[in-house]
């Protein structure tokens, strides 16, 4: 009996030592303070699943002041303008007016006090972040401080304040309402000011918890217009997010003129009337709604005013006005450029209609949105001119009767509209231009050139080109590597080569011929293409600016010196993989990070690059956050040659799609470099040909070295996220964007 008793107090003395004694055993956690592995150096415990420290190892760790009153069994820590009090018995904190409740308190084991370490040392500033499932802690200070957020530049910018820029992300919600910018290691400074909220945005501050993160909130009622790549900026001491402009007011001047303001610069809208002038849709490119005031104090000329976001990609804002009175308003030439005006008044007189050299034009006694149209039979062009009469200088016929025009007839098409049509010796496309003119707007339509025709002959030094084409135009010749190709690029020149009889053979050196359109600053471009199976040198025998152009290609090399192959130089080149750490890029449907796919591409770029004998350093080569301007700093530092960036694409649609290539012009080798790499991925990519755009991305903007960042593909799209997820696909696309960079470098040094 006795051995049972003794049996039995032994299991419940165990029971009692893993009821009570257990949850005050030395903690398991790795704790890391400041990057360095403490956990040998403190005392911890854990205590009703709360992990707390020994108070005396705290005030060590963080160079504290610690007091102790037995009588009162409370603990006093000061530090830098902060002060805790605890009490043994009590779960509280004091953290100077304010309490906080945990789970543990004070604790006495051993006559040593151990204190709740994750709220203690919140307390005192610092951030934690547990990883590994909780097995580590890492304790870290602030490395940055935000001090405010407020728009700038009337909405067009977001700025944060903060004392040095430490790893962020940028994630914008897939209905374009919400934006989240991820701070790594930051805090709120006490005096912190919020101006950013207001009736269309809100902002809510978020310390995440159990993770050294700061989270800035932004929600609108509407679509944010911010895009990830090109969307960010830095300075030394703030984060920007740049926005495209909204839509800020429309409303009715003193001078009874009908405005329509945005938060930043208008391009050229699309005007268009409807319903005999009752109603005027204007389209205008790169605007979003926004919160909008809509003051047009009554008045009795407008019936209604709606506005819609017509489209995304591009984007267009819609606004329509419904007028009550017949009045119909002018356009006005804008004195500010984030202002559209239009006035209600009398008919613009036309006059002074004349034709020179493929170009139709006319004056205007105000301004107008000419509505144009093409027919095809016969080949015409439809001119109507809204709310307008005829002048002096107009009359009923002009005859012309060259390569692109035979007359213009000019005639009344209703009350409101006078109507010109220019009857074409073949249908061709056209560019219209307005400017101001001794207080007069001029209007010039230019009918665009058209090939004639491509021909070929050859005799034994060289292989002729011929192209000719309805009137002279403006064109550049380029050479392309990677294959052997001849590009010509024609300015205001209509694409008619699938209706020209072309021969089916141009030997010896043109393997085919072929044509595209595209735009290069702004501008549609039509390119045509001679791929060749050799090539040795060319020359250019027709003079510039002519309707017929002659190229002479050699069919061989003329002294020993053209034979030597050209050795390109060794280089240094700084491919750049976008994102990265912290910040993940665009992450596409299926979950494909733009950081992880940037970087394999990167990589496999410098891999081919270096087997052919070339000095690349990677910005980073690694999973690692860097900040733009230390990519930038990097690159510029090393005096490197010409830097490559390489990111992938994102929006809404998931439709959208394709490869883009951008520059800028702070270096003005920067556009050939692009066209270079363009003309590889463009073409030989697989997938959609989104064309070279001047742009305002931070690490192309401010190198110093001939400067390109290639969007490869986009991972919204399901298609090309799977692409992008590709090892082979990324192979292909580093290649190209090889091929681009010899060829570059090629064409630098010269044959």
């Amino acid at each position: 009996m006795a051995a049972e008793l003794k049996q039995i107090f032994i299991f419940l003395a165990i029971i009692f030592l893993i009821i009570f004694i257990a949850p005050a055993v030395l903690a398991q956690n790795s704790i890391f303070f400041n990057g360095e592995n403490i956990t040998a150096q403190i005392h911890t415990i854990n205590q009703n699943g709360e992990l707390l420290i020994k108070a005396r190892d705290l005030a060590e760790l963080l160079n504290t002041k610690l007091s102790w009153q037995p009588a009162l069994k409370s603990l006093e820590m000061k530090s830098e303008g902060v002060n805790i009090k605890l009490m043994a018995a009590s779960t509280y904190i004091q953290i100077g007016n304010n309490a906080i409740k945990t789970k543990s308190g004070l604790q006495l084991v051993d006559n040593q006090a151990y204190v709740p370490l994750a709220k203690t040392i919140e307390a005192f500033g610092y951030l934690l972040e547990y990883q590994q499932d909780n097995q580590e802690l890492y304790i870290y200070q602030p490395e940055t401080t935000i001090r405010d957020v407020s728009w700038q530049e009337d909405g067009n910018q977001l700025r944060i304040k903060m004392n040095e820029i430490t790893p962020y992300r940028v994630l914008h919600s897939e209905d374009g309402r919400t934006i989240t910018i991820e701070i790594d290691k930051a805090r709120i400074d006490k005096e912190f000011s919020d101006n950013v909220s207001n009736n269309n945005y809100y902002l809510k501050v978020v310390n995440v918890p159990n993770r050294a993160l700061l989270r800035l909130i932004i929600k609108s009622k509407n679509p944010i217009p911010f895009q990830l790549d090109g969307g960010v900026y830095e300075t030394d001491d703030a984060l920007i997010l740049s926005f495209l402009p909204q839509l800020k007011r429309i409303y009715f001047n003193a001078n009874n003129e009908l405005n329509i303001q945005a938060t930043g610069e208008i391009g050229d809208p699309e005007i268009e009337y409807l319903n005999d002038g009752q109603e005027m849709l204007v389209d205008i490119p790169s605007v979003v709604t926004g919160n909008y005031q809509l003051d047009l104090q009554d008045n009795p000329l407008v019936k209604s005013v709606k506005v819609i976001q017509k489209s995304l990609d591009p984007v267009v804002l819609r606004v329509k006005v419904q007028f009550s009175k017949g009045e119909v308003f002018q356009p006005l030439n804008n004195v500010n450029s984030n202002i559209l005006s239009f006035r209600p008044g009398q008919r613009a007189q036309i006059t002074n209609l004349d034709y020179h050299s493929g170009q139709l034009s006319f004056y205007a006694s105000s301004a107008l949105k000419p509505e144009l149209f093409l027919l095809t039979k016969p080949p015409r062009l439809v001119i109507n001119l809204f709310n307008t009469e005829r002048g002096s200088g107009v009359r009923d016929q002009l005859k012309i009767n060259d390569s692109k025009l035979k007359r213009v007839r000019t005639a009344r098409f209703d009350d409101q509209t006078v109507r010109l049509v220019a009857d074409l010796a073949s249908l061709t496309n056209y560019e219209l231009t307005e400017h101001k003119e001794s207080g007069l707007f001029k209007y010039t339509i230019s009918f665009k050139n058209q090939f004639k025709s491509i021909t070929s002959q050859a005799n034994q030094n060289y292989q002729y080109l011929n192209i000719d084409l309805t009137g002279k135009t403006d064109y550049e010749i380029k050479k392309f590597n990677y294959p052997h190709r001849l590009v010509i690029d024609f300015k205001n020149t209509y694409n008619n080569l699938d209706q020209l009889k072309l021969p089916e053979y141009y030997a010896p050196l043109v393997k085919d011929i072929r044509s595209s359109n595209y735009m290069l600053e702004g501008e549609e471009v039509t390119r045509l293409v001679f791929e060749l199976s050799n090539y040795y040198s060319h020359k250019i025998e027709s003079p510039p600016g002519s309707s017929q152009i002659k190229i002479a290609l050699a069919r061989k090399y003329f002294n020993e010196s053209e034979k030597i192959e050209p050795q390109i130089k060794d280089h240094l080149i700084v491919v750049d993989a976008g994102h990265g750490g912290f910040d993940p890029g665009a992450i596409g449907r299926n979950g494909l990070n733009e950081k992880s796919c940037n970087l394999a591409i990167a990589l496999k770029v410098r891999n081919i690059l270096k087997a052919k004998g070339h000095n690349v350093l990677l910005t980073r080569s690694k999973d690692n956050f860097l900040s733009l301007q230390k990519r930038v700093k990097f690159a510029n530092k090393i005096n490197a040659e010409i830097f490559v960036s390489i990111h992938a694409n994102s929006f809404t649609n998931p439709s959208s799609g394709g490869v883009e290539t951008h520059y800028n012009n702070a270096n003005p080798a920067s556009r050939l470099f692009a066209e270079k790499i363009h003309d590889k991925l463009g073409r030989s990519l697989g997938i959609n040909d989104r064309g070279i755009k001047e742009s305002n991305f931070y690490v192309i903007k401010y190198t110093k070295m001939p400067s390109v960042l290639v969007e490869v593909a986009f991972l919204s799209n399901p298609r090309e996220e799977k692409l992008l997820g590709s090892s082979k696909f990324q192979q292909k696309a580093a290649s190209l964007i090889v091929d681009g960079i010899l060829d570059y470098l090629e064409e630098k040094e010269g044959r």
